[in-house]
């Protein structure tokens, strides 16, 4: 995560320059048939109490390991405002019981959703852009009393984007609205929202 986070210090030291506006004529010419962004950022927990097979835990509402790998191909003739693709986002949750005596674990989360988006300004060195998504989210500990869960989550996104070409960089909020039944039953509540940014690389012709 180290060297993820100096990369994205770097492109942004260097994507100022190399990302100002091209002549409008040039506008349209980006390529843009496939966008592979790697992503990482900070999130918290929106319940950090939950009970869970009887008993009562204690989350840590900031979570680690938050990495999200996307995918996406912009569609829409020669306007390009919208794209389409796919999302794989991972974090992991201490947890603990509420009573202080026990033993704790890490509940870990994976979402893959189906997304879609819309930039504004396309062909623009600048590209705010607003999106959502949906698809299967899971949650489990291996061994714990949380067992495994799974279930439907929404996502929703807010973001901006710079881009120079065939690289970019992007810094966007996303919530995620996850409510999961795990193998007995039991409700396992992994919403959440954070702040990400990102490294995207642009493949395709001109």
């Amino acid at each position: 995560m180290n060297r993820m986070v100096l990369a994205l210090f770097l492109a942004g030291a260097v994507l100022p320059a190399a990302g100002q506006s091209p002549p409008a004529k040039q506008r349209s010419a980006q390529p843009n048939s496939f966008v592979l962004t790697l992503k990482t950022g900070s999130v918290r927990l929106s319940d950090d109490s939950q009970t869970v097979s009887g008993n009562n835990w204690t989350l840590d509402r900031s979570a680690s390991n938050v990495a999200a790998l996307e995918g996406e191909a912009r569609v829409g003739g020669g306007t390009e405002n919208l794209s389409l693709g796919f999302e794989v986002l991972r974090y992991d949750n201490r947890f603990r019981p509420e009573s202080g005596s026990g033993v704790g674990g890490t509940m870990y989360t994976r979402a893959f959703l189906a997304k879609s988006k819309y930039y504004f300004l396309p062909g623009s060195a600048w590209q705010p852009y607003v999106g959502g998504g949906f698809g299967i989210v899971q949650a489990f500990d291996y061994s714990g009393p949380l067992h495994s869960a799974e279930g439907v989550g929404y996502q929703g996104v807010v973001g901006m984007q710079l881009r120079a070409d065939r690289i970019g960089m992007k810094m966007e909020y996303l919530g995620l609205l996850a409510r999961l039944t795990d193998d007995i039953g039991d409700r396992v509540n992994v919403s959440s929202h954070g702040l990400f940014v990102g490294l995207s690389f642009y493949f395709g012709r001109r």
